[in-house]
């Protein structure tokens, strides 16, 4: 009977975490960031069979699943990609909560807890806020938290089954997005704290790298055949310091312990910094006395086995955020404050790891070694963590509702949501209106994407005025470029160019037809 209603409420959990997400699209539609438009354009190109195009019209070197299932999706919808990736993204979501809090009441004791870990995950704002988005980074926690699942049941249990499905949902996270390559790493370490003979912990942990290397190294290859890189450009960024990068990791960490509705990132000040580092270290310090009190009064293989759901979330953690510095170092990515969806991968396994902890030490006050008069403090304690676990999740889900209706007055998380109006600008209204059949240029092209799946072929200007002087030649009359300005609302696009306006309007082949608010559009002629 309790196994049932569980199985209930874990349906209804789900169920309301899809509907979170559903809410925030209900008035705008799908968040949009320039990656987005990257991943619908690819998808639209998948479902008018030309592969894997993004409206750049360069070649696509990112992973590629995420545009495939949103071609998947629209084409069994009927839904045009940008549409289908609200219900997508919420369906992702929902599964997460489902796997989440099925692999946490299996590993916690505490039913209370166990409840609270589902609660935290289903209202969590760092998740259901990004899954509101057209963003790959929804599925890929879906992945993950199905891969640690399944190594979980592999070590703990030894099922070969559970390794393949391990592997395989590695894979998947890889084909989502590259770093999924820290789940790659985390098996191989663990096997070699296992109990396994040599022999058993090479077989297995080759299988599994294997099976979870194998697509996305066919997917690199093809880069390299088609790009001439296995996933894009690399350059190193001197601005991503280690200082940043743990400012930044911690900021986002102390967010999701004190939560709070964060609408623009800045820096910590001194105080806040403190803070940070206070709580970072007095987390540090409770796992490393519960796990030392743990071992040296229980030290048996039986029980140190039950550690291996912590050590597997906080492993994945700490590889993960390695793995995330090297990228952000030396890949050219700028983690920074508005770089948020890079750490929600971080937000189940942490919350797991303080969860499966905490439950570790209500069982050490239940049963302590010796009865000494300080179990009554840390029982009273242990009141005061229960009134604080129960406040911080208020303060969640009234957190997550209060995004809700920013979300709806078109502000969202960051507020770059696809409100029309901001569509029905006067660049973008001219372009419908002169039914344009040709090749639009755009410096800024989520502008020009955003709201419409244009039928044109929608392209970049090259950065260099030398390179678009050959490229209007090249180009056919009725051609046209949009130079759009910096009062647009949504500002994604690129910021290099090595020429401006005066330019465009000295060009020979470029005539100006129309000069708007939100920028200036040029039409390509010949023989001027």
């Amino acid at each position: 009977m309790r196994q049932r209603l569980h199985e209930l409420l874990l349906v209804v959990f789900a169920v309301t975490g899809a509907v979170v997400v559903l809410l925030h699209n209900v008035t705008w539609g799908v968040g949009l960031h320039w990656d987005a438009i990257n991943y619908i354009s690819v998808a639209d190109s998948l479902l008018a069979g030309e592969g894997f195009v993004p409206f750049s019209g360069y070649a696509y070197t990112w992973p590629p699943l995420y545009p495939a299932l949103l071609a998947a999706t629209g084409f069994l919808s009927g839904f045009d990609p940008h549409a289908a990736s609200g219900p997508l993204n919420a369906l992702l979501f929902g599964l997460t909560v489902l796997v989440a809090g099925h692999w946490l009441r299996q590993r916690i004791t505490s039913r209370p807890l166990a409840l609270w870990g589902c609660l935290a995950v289903t209202f969590a704002l760092p998740l259901t806020s990004l899954a509101s988005w057209a963003m790959s980074e929804t599925a890929f926690i879906l992945f993950v938290t199905l891969t640690l699942f399944h190594i979980d049941r592999f070590l703990r249990d030894g099922q070969r089954d559970a390794l393949i499905w391990a592997a395989l949902f590695t894979a998947l996270a890889c084909l989502t997005r590259y770093i999924g390559f820290a789940l790659v790493i985390l098996l191989p370490l663990l096997l070699l704290c296992s109990n396994m003979t040599l022999r058993e912990k090479i077989k297995r942990g080759a299988v599994f790298v294997l099976i979870s290397v194998m697509p996305v190294s066919l997917w690199l290859l093809s880069n390299m055949a088609r790009a001439g890189t296995p996933a894009g450009q690399l350059t190193l960024l001197e601005g991503n310091t280690l200082h940043r990068f743990v400012n930044v990791a911690l900021a986002e960490l102390t967010e999701w312990i004190l939560p709070r509705l964060p609408v623009d990132y800045v820096p910590l000040d001194e105080g806040q910094w403190r803070v940070a580092m206070l709580i970072a270290a007095a987390l540090f310090a409770l796992t490393v006395a519960i796990g030392f009190a743990l071992i040296r009064t229980y030290g048996k293989p039986g029980v140190r086995r039950k550690w291996i759901f912590f050590c597997l979330c906080g492993g994945f953690a700490l590889i993960y955020l390695i793995s995330l510095y090297i990228i952000q170092k030396f890949a050219g990515v700028g983690i920074g404050w508005g770089n948020r969806r890079y750490w929600s991968p971080l937000y189940i396994p942490l919350l797991f790891a303080l969860v499966f902890a905490m439950d570790r030490l209500l069982i050490w006050l239940r049963k302590p070694p010796v009865q000494l008069p300080v179990i009554r403090t840390f029982a009273r304690a242990g009141v005061i963590l229960g009134i604080l676990l129960f406040i911080w999740l208020g303060n969640n889900v009234r957190l997550t509702i209060q995004n809700i209706a920013r979300a709806h007055e078109g502000l969202g998380m960051m507020k770059v949501y696809a409100a029309p109006e901001w569509a029905n600008d006067d660049v973008i209204r001219f372009i419908r209106e002169a039914q344009v059949e040709g090749t639009i240029f755009g410096n800024k092209l989520a502008n020009l994407y955003i709201h419409g799946n244009p039928v044109n072929d929608v392209r970049f200007p090259p950065h260099r005025l030398e390179d678009l002087k050959r490229t209007v030649e090249k180009a056919v009359e009725g051609d046209y470029l949009v130079w759009f300005n910096d009062s647009i609302p949504i500002t994604v696009g690129l910021a290099d160019y090595h020429y401006g306006l005066p330019e465009l309007e000295a060009m020979s082949g470029l005539e100006p037809v129309a000069y708007l608010d939100t920028g200036v559009i040029f039409r390509v002629i010949k023989g001027k």
